[in-house]
């Protein structure tokens, strides 16, 4: 309707067809001029043989048509001698590549259409390079997916036809682009057209189905009468039936930020996330300690050869009701290639966050020892002779030996009596059983 519209405003006069030099072989190219001299330029190539798209184009072309070819790609620049191009439809072909640069120098394309082609992926960035594009169509392709950066793209699109794909949910980020309209604030409509997709309602599409429904919302769906293929408690319920809860990101709390433990100990970090729907936990050890910033003595060479980033199994990993999932990990015998710097990280369909534990250890250890235990104080018992080292053993020179050495054997030592003498005269008494005389 669009077309036609602006055909009608550029009053023209008559179509002249014609079979030129400059045409490109395979195709047919007609002016539509007007009565002030003026005229447009069409090209319309539409024959099965065609295998790549023309390079010896018109300059002057207005609208350039690619139909029913076996054109399977379209290359950087394809189109970069038109700096008049307006409408560009590439329909029904076999394209399923489209370069990142192919609409360069297309500054005043208005229309661009790609129904019924093979593409399972499409260059979204390549429409930075069309500012005035309102039109675009692609309809019964093989997308199954947007990806959330094609929102930043589509901020000037009027009509978006993304129907008969293999598309089972929208980013939010381009739902955004669509905010209800209020009286204060008018918003331009869109069409958007996603009928016949395999639609999975979940909590991805809740500000979709509330946009549409709205009764003054600027989006305007081709079909209104779109149903659901999932979950199965929704298969072939229609959107209009349907009442879904908003998706909410993740949040990550952890009961500390910095843990500080001594050398062979054991800890356990926990961290907590909230999010709908259910958000998953996984951790990461993203960086290594610092050990020319702890107490200890000199690095360990096999800290810098751990590999990070890497993943962490959960020692224990619970979800006690919806929304709300916790996890810990167990470190045991703390060395100091587990410093470092651990990240709990929650994602689930609505978006990622993560919390950030920082791990020192403390502690003196043996440089030439690779033993996790921390080196004991010296003590001042001497160590008996067996567990003495052979370098530590004495020598047994003559001069060491006591006197009462024979035979090359120590004799056992002579009892010293301390008693005094008065007791000791006692004592042989009860040992004769005679009093003893006194002395004269």
């Amino acid at each position: 309707m669009l077309s036609f519209t602006i055909w009608r405003e550029l009053g023209l006069a008559f179509a002249v067809h014609a079979q030129n030099d400059t045409c490109p072989f395979l195709c047919t190219c007609a002016f539509h001029g007007r009565s002030n001299g003026k005229g447009l330029r069409t090209v319309l190539c539409k024959n099965p043989s065609l295998t790549a798209i023309p390079v010896n184009l018109p300059s002057d072309t207005v609208k350039f048509r690619l139909e029913r070819t076996s054109v399977s790609r379209v290359f950087r620049g394809a189109f970069s001698t038109l700096p008049d191009l307006v409408y560009l439809w590439l329909t029904y072909n076999s394209i399923t590549i489209v370069h990142p640069r192919s609409f360069t120098n297309l500054t005043f394309l208005h229309e661009l259409r790609l129904d019924g082609n093979l593409l399972s992926t499409f260059p979204w960035e390549a429409l930075r390079d069309t500012p005035r594009l309102r039109t675009l169509g692609l309809h019964n392709n093989r997308l199954s997916r947007v990806p959330p950066q094609a929102a930043r793209f589509l901020g000037n699109i009027t009509y978006l036809d993304l129907s008969s794909n293999r598309l089972s949910t929208l980013p939010n980020e381009l739902t955004t682009l669509w905010p209800l309209t209020t009286q204060s604030e008018p918003q331009r409509s869109v069409v958007l057209g996603l009928q016949d997709n395999p639609w999975l309602c979940d909590c991805r599409l809740s500000i979709l189905l509330d946009i549409s429904k709205a009764p003054e919302s600027s989006l305007v769906l081709l079909d209104r009468f779109l149903t659901c293929i999932g979950p199965p408690d929704l298969a072939g319920v229609p959107f209009q039936s349907v009442d879904l809860p908003r998706c909410r990101r993740p949040s990550v709390l952890t009961s500390s930020t910095k843990v500080t433990t001594l050398l062979g100990s054991n800890v356990l970090l926990r961290c907590d996330a909230r999010g709908y729907p259910t958000p998953a936990l996984i951790w990461i050890k993203s960086a290594r300690p610092n050990l020319y910033n702890t107490a200890c003595c000199r690095q360990i060479e096999n800290v810098e050869s751990e590999k990070l980033p890497r993943k962490l199994p959960s020692f224990v990993q619970e979800s006690p009701r919806k929304g709300l999932r916790w996890s810990v990990i167990s470190l045991n015998g703390i060395s100091y290639k587990d410093a470092g710097e651990y990240r709990c990280r929650a994602q689930n369909m609505a978006g990622t966050s993560e919390a950030i534990i920082s791990l020192n250890v403390v502690g003196v250890i043996n440089g030439n020892s690779d033993s996790k235990k921390p080196v004991a104080p010296k003590s001042s018992l001497k160590q008996p002779p067996s567990e003495r080292k052979p370098s530590q053993r004495l020598k047994m020179t003559p001069s060491l030996f006591p006197k009462n050495v024979t035979g090359g054997l120590l004799s056992p030592p002579k009892r010293i009596l301390t008693t005094p003498k008065a007791n000791r005269n006692k004592m042989k008494r009860d040992r004769t059983g005679r009093p003893s005389l006194p002395q004269s």
